[in-house]
């Protein structure tokens, strides 16, 4: 324990006693205060006085007390241990501290010391470290299994693909594989790797890293769409590899730009250098230094085949929940970067917005039988959910009501169907008797406060629900979403909407997919089966719009709200831009210094 904690535990026991005011007392009470022995008692209280904590006079005779005066308050060494502790990057320990002080005033000062920290900083070696917040930490970056938009985002900072999607262009352009062709068949790709390639543990890249990825993956999921799709790989060369799919498919170039299919090094999983989910070694512009539950390190990698980036370096430290207000605060000349993600009821305008494409849903499990395989009770909850109203209570990022996943394709009646007397009929008339259903979400304070908005709604018109809460890694298994009845969670639709949308229906963690019915899977079969042949985009987005059409008249799914996706910056940090999932490319970002 630090001198600092054992003060305060003196502190806290002595409080009505004031600063700079002796008082006597007895080595037994101090070990009996701190729980410790008399020889230990003695070394601490050593320390304190080193520290200018106390000032000790030890009673002279056997059974004569000794006197204590505190000479520093307990507010600024408390002030003091956070601030130390957030200095030794034991942030995680600090925010713990933090919360078991009542005193609200100090808590104000100690988050305002803190923001105080973030921005864009020149260190010793005039290199340009970015330092921002985020409201929880990013510990799972394997490729193989990212489910989460953020972890998705970060992969795109310390992996590349073999080719990539331009959103500004819409096309796929040259990433680790410099050229690729398919033959008339559309069933075998070769892709042609750049040389010269090293990951950022030094080894460097060749086609059989590329195997070795797409082999990984399909022993993770073998079941899965694409991965199921390659009937074999074959290593023509250290600098070429040829894929033969079972089946044509006409867009394969455009689903290996995803995250899931980040190269990785053939020796990834014999590195016996830590935690490989958190701090994996790729071949992109930052490498992991650094990843746990305080903070988030990367540092730019000098030979990042697309040149070096602007920044040297990038901190991201966990602040559980964070005031966007307070931070929004922070003195002008500080080069902030702040995602607002944390509810907050922010007042500042945020410097970038847009309407995230994609939706927050729930579903029905229709994958087995039980009483929500009557539709009329699934039609009573529909209507039975105002989603204008939930919006004006919830708020936060909430922006407005959803009919499907892309905002533009809309359809306001779908949403706005709220009758709350004919959903209590509805219920009544229908097969439930009230058996209770279980509601499942991922750890997320929007999602809890979403998931307990609707459990309330359901509770009004005669449905009983029962929320459950779990890590997001334990909702997506198969043998977690066969129990539970309905599902609230929510997709972001990336670079390439239709990528995502057919990913979304076929992967084994797919909260939809795991729970559609039999004629609702078979709707999905047929309508990407379809997909695989268009080459043009277009054409399969109003395919999968047809899928999103189906899945709504059947009432297997029902859309909720979009988010707004915000952002705020310093005018000093260009080349900031949001990407489809609300956040910044830092390869591109750079810092204006007059």
């Amino acid at each position: 324990m630090e001198v600092e904690a054992y003060f305060v535990k003196l502190r806290e026991h002595y409080a009505d006693i004031p600063e700079k005011q002796a008082f006597l007392l007895s080595m037994d009470d101090l070990t009996g205060i701190w729980d410790c022995t008399r020889r230990n008692a003695q070394l601490v209280l050593r320390r304190m006085e080193d520290h200018g904590y106390v000032t000790w006079q030890a009673g002279r005779g056997r059974g004569n007390l000794s006197s204590l005066t505190f000479r520093r308050s307990y507010r600024d060494v408390f002030l003091h241990q956070i601030k130390s502790l957030v200095l030794q990057e034991h942030i995680h320990e600090a925010w713990r501290l933090l919360d078991s002080y009542e005193d609200q005033n100090l808590q104000d000062e100690v988050t305002a010391w803190i923001a105080s920290q973030f921005g864009v900083r020149q260190d010793l070696d005039a290199k340009d470290v970015l330092r921002f917040p985020f409201y929880r930490p990013v510990l799972d970056l394997d490729p193989a299994h990212v489910i989460r938009r953020t972890e998705a985002h970060w992969m795109r900072q310390i992996f590349n693909t073999l080719v990539s999607y331009s959103a500004r262009e819409q096309q796929i352009e040259p990433k680790l594989a410099h050229a690729w062709e398919c033959d008339a068949s559309k069933k075998r790709w070769t892709f042609y790797l750049r040389k010269g390639i090293r990951f950022h543990h030094g080894k460097r890249m060749t086609a059989r890293d590329v195997a070795y990825t797409f082999r990984r993956i399909q022993t993770a999921a073998p079941l899965e769409w694409i991965p199921a799709m390659i009937e074999r790989m074959t290593v023509i060369s250290d600098y070429c590899i040829e894929f033969q799919l079972y089946t044509p498919n006409a867009i394969f170039d455009h689903f290996i730009c995803t995250e899931r299919y980040s190269i990785v090094p053939e020796d990834h999983d014999e590195r016996g250098d830590g935690n490989l989910e958190a701090i994996p070694v790729g071949t992109g512009p930052f490498r992991l230094i650094e990843n746990n539950e305080s903070k988030m390190v990367l540092e730019s990698y000098e030979h990042y085949f697309e040149g070096c980036p602007h920044l040297d370096r990038i901190e991201m430290w966990v602040w559980p929940n964070y005031d966007g207000d307070l931070l929004l605060q922070v003195k002008d000349r500080e080069a902030q970067l702040l995602y607002n993600e944390a509810p907050s009821t922010m007042g500042a305008k945020p410097s970038l917005r847009q309407v995230e494409k994609g939706s927050c849903y729930l579903t029905f499990n229709l994958a087995r039988t039980g009483i929500l395989q009557d539709i009329q009770l699934r039609q009573a909850i529909h209507v039975g959910l105002d989603r204008a109203q939930m919006l004006a209570d919830l708020g936060g990022h909430r922006m407005c009501p959803a009919g499907g996943f892309i905002p533009e394709q809309d359809e306001r009646p779908f949403h706005s169907e709220y009758d709350l007397a004919y959903a209590m009929e509805l219920v009544r008339t229908s097969s439930y008797q009230g058996e209770r259903l279980t509601l499942y979400t991922y750890e997320m304070i929007s999602n809890e406060q979403s998931a307990a908005w609707i459990q309330e709604a359901c509770a009004r018109i005669g449905i009983q629900l029962d929320v459950v809460v779990v890590p997001i890694r334990e909702l997506a298994s198969r043998e977690v979403l066969a129990t539970a009845d309905l599902v609230f969670a929510g997709e972001v639709l990336g670079e390439q909407p239709d990528m995502t949308l057919m990913e979304m229906y076929t992967l084994n963690t797919s909260f939809i997919g795991n729970h559609l019915s039999p004629a609702g899977s078979a709707v999905v079969d047929q309508g990407i089966a379809a997909c695989l042949l268009e080459e043009k985009v277009e054409n399969r987005l109003l395919l999968l719009h047809g899928i999103e059409e189906a899945l709504k008249q059947q009432l297997q799914v029902l859309f909720l709200y979009h988010n707004i996706q915000t952002a705020s910056h310093h005018p000093s940090l260009g080349g900031i831009t949001l990407n489809a999932w609300g956040k910044v490319d830092y390869r591109h970002v750079w810092v204006r210094r007059k």
